[in-house]
């Protein structure tokens, strides 16, 4: 059974993150898609990231999936909030390369935008990854607590509080520069917005719970970059 979710979580995963920009692109011109190095290469990062999925689908399914946590301790604004971005992330995934192939308001077509765009990519997409990985258990898509939450405070999580956010941002930025959007750039701002009171939720719900301990752990991190913020 696991080797069968395995095998589900790697097509899924590779049908929404790699199939969704194909068809954007459109299917008629495949080759013009792969002609691109950047483009080629986000279509292999897509490729391993699919497969990290299905392999972290054996062993450690939750890092992916998430749970929906305890009903009580939720906070049901942010599940919407989390509903209308990933239906805007599926959005993004079909129009960056529709707009890119169609020139519909993209900035200069210029490989010193796009490789950086997919630098930026495969390092957002990384981050949010391995703090999948690095939650397991602990991982939901809602802002809640877990049956027996435990706090993570190892790996990614001794210096940033919330990596996976930080992810979030610099695959939002990648993608937009490696499709040359400039109307996805101006829509960076208002992400960063909503992720930024997520983050002020969610540590509200934290300290809440785990009081003296969460104040110990926000002394010795930052909320998402070491120095700065």
């Amino acid at each position: 059974m696991k080797y069968l979710r395995a095998v589900a979580s790697f097509l899924i995963a590779l049908i929404v993150y790699l199939g969704l920009p194909l068809l954007g692109w459109g299917i008629n011109d495949l080759p013009g898609f792969f002609f691109l190095y950047p483009r080629l290469g986000y279509a292999v990062l897509m490729v391993v990231l699919a497969l990290a999925i299905g392999y972290q689908a054996i062993d450690a399914p939750e890092g992916f999936r998430g749970s929906r946590g305890d009903k009580r301790k939720r906070l049901h604004r942010q599940s919407v909030v989390a509903a209308v971005v990933v239906l805007l992330l599926f959005g993004a995934l079909f129009f960056l390369p529709f707009a890119d192939r169609r020139g519909v308001g993209v900035i200069i077509d210029s490989q010193a935008v796009r490789w950086p765009g997919l630098v930026l990519a495969v390092f957002g997409f990384a981050l949010i990854f391995w703090s999948g990985v690095a939650l397991g258990k602990m991982y939901s898509a809602e802002v809640t607590i877990q049956k027996n939450h435990q706090l993570i405070t190892t790996g990614l999580y001794r210096y940033i509080r919330h990596p996976r956010y930080l992810g979030v941002i610099f695959a939002a930025l990648g993608l937009s520069l490696l499709f040359r959007s400039w109307i996805s750039l101006a829509a960076s701002i208002p992400l960063l917005g909503v992720l930024l009171s997520r983050i002020k939720d969610e540590e509200a719900v934290l300290h809440k719970e785990f009081g003296q301990e969460w104040g110990t752990y926000c002394k010795q991190s930052w909320r998402l970059i070491p120095y700065l913020y």
